[in-house]
């Protein structure tokens, strides 16, 4: 074999080794997210929302509000692009998605003190950031609301069991990276939730 075939040989092995490193250096340097509900137990709502009208037939209106943190475990600092919410109805397998709303940050009432939380993606009063960037190594929390009305048959509702409500929480990033988790709603007043999220029956 000649030197100038050698030569090649050797710059072609080289190209594909340095392609191999590029190609693990992403991998290992990309974003990792992780997602998972706050205080599973106490800050995960759905509830009945005043009855609406379309077209002249009354509709059943429910409401989720959940409060979750999301992390980035990887090297690679990244940006939210949605949070989604798949929630399982009696009339299909497929579960149906719903996106975020817009609402004011929440205000509790806590044991004699008032307490403000922030809103994923959402600039409030309180919190002017919004914010949606993961450093590395670093995570943000949020609450996130979402609605969905129907009419006819019930059979079109969320299931139900127990006045609980299971669905999927899925997050994506701008690199197209994901995570989900379960989210267990439990049952909650209307009054409860409107001194949380006053007049949240005209958010649509």
């Amino acid at each position: 074999m000649q030197w100038k075939e050698i030569l090649q040989l050797s710059a072609l092995i080289l190209s594909i080794i340095n392609a191999l490193i590029l190609i693990q250096n992403y991998f290992r340097d990309k974003a990792s997210l992780t997602v998972d509900p706050i205080h599973p137990d106490s800050y995960q709502w759905w509830f009945e929302l005043p009855e609406g009208n379309f077209e002249n037939y009354p509709t059943r209106r429910f409401g989720f509000l959940l409060y979750v943190g999301i992390g980035n475990r990887g090297i690679r600092r990244t940006s939210l692009k949605s949070w989604r919410l798949f929630l399982p109805i009696h009339a299909t397998r497929r579960k149906q998605e719903l996106k975020p709303l817009s609402i004011p940050e929440p205000i509790l009432e806590l044991d004699g003190f008032t307490k403000a939380f922030s809103v994923l993606g959402i600039k409030g009063a309180i919190f002017s950031t919004g914010e949606t960037i993961l450093e590395s190594g670093c995570g943000i929390s949020g609450w996130a609301y979402y609605h969905v009305e129907y009419y006819g048959d019930k059979k079109w509702n969320p299931v139900i069991n127990k006045d609980v409500i299971q669905a999927d929480f899925v997050i994506r990033d701008i690199f197209g990276g994901k995570a989900k988790t379960k989210i267990t709603f439990s049952k909650k007043d209307f009054d409860f939730i409107q001194k949380l999220i006053p007049n949240i029956q005209n958010i649509k």
